[in-house]
């Protein structure tokens, strides 16, 4: 499965990010995650994107941007979402 994410991942996104992605759901459990548009993203996102790293059992990211770098820093995610591999 690959996911896009787009310019920002906020609480107001969350819901409805969510739902695309469990309908893009495959049973395929390898994940791609694109976050080269990715500009700005919260606490909400980064739990997110947590659940989405846990449900995958391979999980390969492109484009990591500095404030997703940062973010999972400051809230202690980095190794948790696989960012440091």
């Amino acid at each position: 499965m690959v996911i896009e994410l787009g310019e920002s991942l906020d609480i107001s996104q969350v819901q409805q990010i969510k739902a695309d992605w469990e309908a893009k759901k495959t049973d395929n459990p390898s994940c791609v995650i694109d976050a080269s548009q990715l500009g700005r993203v919260d606490g909400a996102g980064l739990q997110l994107l947590l659940g989405l790293v846990l449900s995958c059992d391979d999980i390969q990211w492109q484009n990591v941007p500095d404030c997703l770098h940062m973010s999972a820093q400051h809230a202690g995610m980095t190794t948790l979402l696989k960012l440091n591999t």
